[in-house]
C-alpha cells in the first residue's frame, strides 16, 4: 500500500435529496476490508432506511431489512477505486460505521481517465520519479498486463495519451501505477468499444520503415508465402528485409501489397 501522506484523501461523502429519495454518496479506494452501513428503522412507517446500494454502477443484492449491511466488495481488485451510492428514504440517514475501511491518504491519485478517439488518456497529480504506468486489459476472465509506459515524475500533475491495442468490439482497461518500491494503485475501468476502419499504410515503396493508419498487428510474407516479419504499433520496421515484394496483413486481415527498395 501506498505509503501514508496527508496530502490527498481519497475519500468523500456527498449527501443528494431527491423528492422521494436520498443519496449518500462515498468513494474511496478498496483496501481488502469490510465496510459497514448501519442502517436505521422507522417504528413509524415500519421501514428500514435504507433501499439500494450501488457500488461502481452496479447495484448489490443485500438483504436491506437488517439494521446494519455489510459490503465485502466482491470481485473488486485491491487498491482500486469505489464509488458507492446509498439510496435511502430522505427522513432518516444511514451512518457509515467504518469510514476508514475505504479512506485512502496518498500523495498520488488519477484524474480523468478515458479515450480520445482511439488512444487512451489520462491525468494525475503527485507522481514520485521513477514510477511507471502499466497497461492492464480485461480478456479471459482475467487481469492481463500490458504495455508499460514511464511517468513524468511530475508532482504537480501530468497529462498522457497511449494508443494501445484494441480488439475488435468490446475492450476494458485500466491503468496500474507503480511507485519505485512495488507500491500501486488502480485507476477506474474504462469501457471501449472498438469498430475500426481498414488499416493502410505508406509509402508502398520503402527502404525502412512503413507508416500505418493506426496502430495493430501485422504480418509479412514473401512471394514464397512464408512468413517473415510480425508485430504491432503504428510503424513496421522493414530495413532488415531483402529487397523484393510482400504482403502485408493488419489484424490478421486487411491486406496489402508493397516493395522493399
Amino acid at each position: 500500500m501506498l505509503k501514508i501522506a496527508f496530502l490527498l484523501e481519497l475519500f468523500f461523502i456527498t449527501d443528494h435529496f431527491l423528492q422521494e429519495s436520498a443519496e449518500l454518496h462515498i468513494t474511496g479506494v478498496y483496501q481488502g476490508k469490510t465496510l459497514f452501513i448501519q442502517n436505521p428503522y422507522d417504528r413509524e412507517s415500519k421501514l428500514f432506511c435504507v433501499t439500494a446500494i450501488y457500488v461502481n454502477g452496479s447495484k448489490l443484492g443485500l438483504n436491506y431489512k437488517v439494521s446494519a449491511l455489510k459490503l465485502d466488495f466482491d470481485g473488486i481488485d485491491k487498491f482500486s477505486p469505489l464509488s458507492i451510492k446509498v439510496q435511502h428514504a430522505p427522513g432518516c440517514k444511514p451512518i457509515i460505521l467504518n469510514p476508514d475501511a475505504i479512506h485512502f491518504h496518498s500523495t498520488f491519485s488519477f484524474g480523468e481517465v478515458g479515450f480520445a478517439d482511439t488512444a487512451l488518456v489520462w491525468k494525475t497529480s503527485g507522481e514520485k520519479s521513477g514510477s511507471v504506468f502499466t497497461l492492464e486489459k480485461y480478456q479471459f476472465g482475467i487481469w492481463i498486463e500490458g504495455d508499460t509506459i514511464p511517468a513524468k515524475g511530475e508532482f504537480g500533475g501530468a497529462e498522457y495519451s497511449y494508443s494501445p491495442l484494441l480488439e475488435e468490439g468490446a475492450n476494458k482497461l485500466r491503468i496500474k501505477y507503480i511507485t519505485p518500491k512495488g507500491d500501486y494503485l488502480l485507476s477506474r475501468e474504462v469501457d471501449f468499444h472498438f469498430y475500426p476502419e481498414p488499416v493502410t499504410f505508406k509509402p508502398y515503396n520503402a527502404t525502412n520503415t512503413l507508416y500505418l493508419s493506426r496502430a495493430a498487428s501485422y504480418e509479412v510474407f514473401d512471394a514464397g508465402g512464408d512468413l517473415v516479419l510480425s508485430g504491432q504499433g503504428t510503424t513496421a520496421d522493414i530495413s532488415s528485409l531483402p529487397s523484393g515484394d510482400y504482403v502485408i496483413y493488419f489484424d490478421s486481415k486487411d491486406p496489402g501489397v508493397f516493395r522493399k527498395d
